[in-house]
């Protein structure tokens, strides 16, 4: 009985949800091998050859830790996905399949996108025949197209997966407040790609010179994840106290 409880503890994972999966998947081993690629592919350095390109890569670091972040976040939410619901059937595999594959392209415009900033920040580029050699005007909207596009895919096709989760609640078993914090991860999924949606309009209605600023509409992301996150925890709480207790 006590090593029962202690296992059904092992398993729970956080306050409102008892993950329903402990052992790692073949399908979860292959996801695994591709978010590893990509933060290869991020991480991938070539070699200084003198003291003064060794002294320039606190910059290089700065965009791997960015872009290393990202694609961590993306790696947790995957992670959570399969420990809460242990689910592989078709749709779950398909949509997996797709999401892993937009990685390994996402890499590409993340690490650009992130190097591109951190040297126009800290003043990398001397003259602006330099930016416009990496970067012209006239591509900067075309730029975040391209990175909203991989956002807003890869977090959409997160809310499609957590949404299929919800409509096999009764097959899962999923308790009400089980059921919120599913809606949540919906409702995230379908902000992050409103913000990226918005992101590209913006980025082609402003004018030339101006489109850049459309990139700062992500600073909504934190906000936004926040409320939506305190709101479906007040509502997961009160459903716990409603039912009496902790989740089952």
């Amino acid at each position: 009985m006590a090593k029962e409880q202690k296992d059904k503890r092992s398993l729970r994972g956080e306050r409102y949800f008892r993950w329903r999966s402990r052992d790692v998947t073949r399908l979860e081993n292959l996801s695994d091998i591709v978010f590893a690629l990509s933060l290869t592919l991020i991480v991938a350095l070539s070699v200084p050859e003198t003291f003064v390109e060794l002294k320039t890569l606190w910059r290089e670091a700065i965009a791997i830790a960015f872009s290393f972040a990202l694609i961590l976040l993306i790696w947790s939410k995957h992670h959570v996905f399969f420990r809460r619901y242990d689910l592989e059937d078709g749709f779950t595999v398909l949509i997996n399949s797709i999401i892993l594959f937009l990685i390994m392209i996402f890499a590409y415009p993340l690490k650009f996108m992130a190097t591109f900033l951190v040297n126009f920040f800290t003043g990398n580029f001397e003259t602006n025949e330099q930016i416009s050699s990496v970067l012209s005007l006239t591509d900067v909207p075309w730029l975040l197209a391209i990175y909203a596009t991989g956002y807003a895919a890869v977090f959409g096709l997160f809310a499609l997966l957590y949404a299929h989760a919800l409509r096999r609640a009764d097959v899962l078993d999923l308790s009400e407040p089980e059921k919120i914090m599913t809606r949540l991860e919906v409702d995230q999924g379908l902000a992050s790609v409103g913000v990226s949606a918005l992101a590209i309009v913006l980025a082609f209605m402003l004018p030339q010179g101006w489109s850049t600023m459309a990139g700062g509409i992500y600073f909504l992301i934190g906000p936004i994840m926040g409320w939506l996150s305190a709101r479906a925890r007040k509502h997961a709480q009160a459903a716990q106290a409603s039912a009496g207790g902790a989740v089952s």
